[in-house]
């Protein structure tokens, strides 16, 4: 299935390949096969071990000696050297100059970019790429990007599912529909289309059974697969006291999200819980790659990031069709897309365009205003922010992006999000949900 991130990864090819590669993502998100997709077609040969399955990599980078309880670092050299051993043991050559060597599952190495810095200069006739189950960069990564090219990797998104389910001639009728109206049978298509996104999420593995089968009875029980791999491995990622926090946050998520707080709530994981108790789970959580943090702005100016609020936030799953799968909403074909939109108390709604947005435009935020008001996404344009507000349902008291205009009188335009058509209204641009990887 054809994935976004090619186009990256096809831009390091073509620059020469220089330096480390190394793709970041939650478990399930589609690194390993886009990387071997992406290798197949532009190396000769490619060459690829799982350091989670494979623990002699973890044992040899992280190796000391007990020299009467005193330990010291293994020299990098011997590891270097033990690390080729293992490679040659299992490949059955020394020789991988002439393809892609690819050390995957890596996030479990401590210090995996120092030694992977250290065995490239060993080696620099190598072509390395790393690949880990997580979204966490490290001081020591941030310090070297000359050295490593790293690229961040989330679920699919609405426009590689239609892509993936051979629909580009109606993905070219979305992105010229602002210059001509879609036709009710089209836009009926794409709107079933949208629901069986909705549906299936973007997960590559439930989104490839699905469109191969066509079966929706399919859906749920890989997603709840996926729910229980996260679960295991938060478990073997962590001590017990942090992975237990960690699973308490994990599972308060899914209802916080039905509910109209203005922030993430601690005393909804656990009664008496406080944020200095959990604010490393948070962390960690958000490190897996399996939860996103959406920060508040206290104020919208440019840059928003400057006037973020530390202590407010709201966290999202890392997919729709996993939040779907945690409420244990239901699947089915019966459904329509407004119904998936205004479930929940409009979570899921919330979850997908927090994706799409999150996508397209780049960093995205919220604000509210007192009990007043709440615009539940913010984003930068070039000289101005952009609120954003969410109509699956007709709302006439609705007076959030009034208010916001109100205190931020320097505001443009806003999005409004339905599944009508594009129109622009009094500087409101109305943009149909399937039509956000248009922005």
């Amino acid at each position: 299935m054809y994935r976004n991130i090619i186009n990256n990864l096809v831009a390091w090819y073509e620059d020469g390949h220089k330096g480390i590669l190394y793709v970041k993502g939650a478990y399930g998100v589609g690194k390993s096969w886009s990387v071997n997709d992406f290798a197949k077609a532009y190396f000769n040969d490619l060459k690829s071990v799982d350091c989670y399955k494979n623990a002699a990599f973890k044992d040899i980078i992280t190796r000391k000696v007990d020299k009467d309880n005193d330990e010291e670092d293994v020299s990098i050299e011997t590891k270097i050297s033990d690390v080729d051993f293992i490679l040659e043991q299992h490949f059955g050559t020394n020789n991988f100059s002439e393809g892609l060597l690819i050390f995957d599952e890596i996030q479990n190495i401590p210090d995996a970019a120092e030694f992977f810095l250290e065995y490239q200069k060993a080696h620099p006739n190598y072509t390395i790429c790393l690949i880990a189950s997580s979204m966490n960069i490290t001081e020591f990564e941030f310090t070297h990007i000359d050295t490593f090219n790293i690229i961040r990797m989330r679920p699919m998104t609405f426009e590689e599912y239609m892509i993936a389910n051979k629909a580009n001639d109606l993905l070219a009728l979305i992105e010229n529909h602002k210059n001509e109206r879609l036709k009710p049978d089209d836009e009926q298509t794409i709107k079933n289309h949208l629901r069986d996104y909705m549906l299936t999420g973007g997960m590559p593995k439930v989104v490839h059974r699905f469109l191969h089968t066509k079966d929706y009875s399919i859906i749920r029980p890989l997603q709840k697969e996926l729910l229980d791999e996260y679960e295991s491995r938060i478990r073997k990622s962590f001590s017990y006291a942090m992975s237990s926090r960690i699973i308490r946050i994990w599972n308060s998520m899914a209802k916080q999200l039905t509910y109209d707080n203005k922030k993430f709530m601690y005393r909804y994981v656990e009664e008496n819980a406080r944020a200095r108790e959990y604010s490393d789970a948070v962390q960690n959580l958000c490190g897996l790659g399996f939860a996103r943090k959406l920060p508040r702005v206290k104020l919208c100016k440019l840059p928003l990031e400057d006037y973020i609020d530390d202590k407010s936030f709201e966290l999202f799953f890392v997919d729709h069709g996993l939040l779907r799968a945690a409420l244990d909403l239901p699947v089915n074909e019966e459904l329509e897309a407004i119904d998936i939109f205004t479930e929940a108390n409009g979570a899921v709604a919330e979850q997908y365009i927090f994706q799409e947005l999150s996508s397209n435009v780049g960093f995205i935020y919220y604000w509210i205003s007192g009990a007043t008001a709440r615009v539940p996404f913010i984003y930068e344009s070039e000289d101005a922010t952009v609120p954003v507000d969410i109509r699956f349902v007709v709302n006439n008291k609705a007076q959030n992006i009034k208010v916001f205009r109100e205190k931020n009188v320097d505001t443009e335009f806003s999005l409004k999000i339905s599944l009508e058509q594009v129109n622009l209204d009094k500087k409101i641009l109305n943009v149909p949900a399937y039509g956000l990887f248009c922005l």
